[in-house]
């Protein structure tokens, strides 16, 4: 008796952004999609929800905007926009893209601070605090001091500097504090 070989196959499609219907897969069952352009491993999960297995997208629309089959995306996925030059990454919730991280560079307050170096990032204790962002969505000026120490910071104004080799120093009109 001669063996054949069997050849299983996934439910496939080559065509970008050709998602599986929930309807057409069980819970478990894997569907494959290798477009180059915009392709994924989908399964559907116990509550039928179909589920993307992939890295994150990257382009200038979001994953699956123009559906080939169904239609939405993945709770979970990622998706890094290439249309702007601040390149963000978002996760699908469910219902809407969600920015990932550095949410106080986005308020309008704040939009148009300079940070030099990346001096007030670099040190995480004036950001993980929480206070540079109250005070930043308090619309309170922020103002980076160059060159000598002054002796009295301008009153109202936050202000931080850099003082290499002694570290980053931080004032509220009140005088000079290091960071640290």
């Amino acid at each position: 008796m001669t063996t054949t070989p069997v050849t299983l196959l996934s439910k496939r499609s080559g065509n970008a952004s050709d998602r599986p219907l929930d309807t057409t897969v069980q819970a478990g069952e894997l569907a494959i999609n290798f477009a180059a352009a915009e392709n994924g491993l989908y399964f559907k999960d116990s509550a039928g929800d179909i589920r993307k297995v992939t890295g994150t997208h990257y382009g200038s629309n979001a994953p699956n905007s123009i559906p080939a089959g169904e239609t939405g995306n993945s709770r979970g996925e990622t998706w890094v926009d290439s249309s702007t030059s601040a390149y963000y990454l978002s996760v699908w919730n469910g219902s809407s893209w969600q920015k990932v991280g550095a949410a106080f560079a986005d308020v309008a307050a704040s939009a148009n601070v300079t940070i030099a170096s990346g001096a007030i990032v670099a040190n995480s204790a004036v950001v993980a605090s929480g206070s540079l962002g109250s005070i930043v969505a308090s619309g309170l000026d922020i103002t980076v001091i160059s060159g000598a120490f002054p002796a009295v910071p301008a009153s109202g104004v936050f202000g931080y500097r850099v003082d290499p080799p002694s570290g980053l120093y931080v004032s509220f009109g009140g005088g000079w504090v290091p960071a640290a």
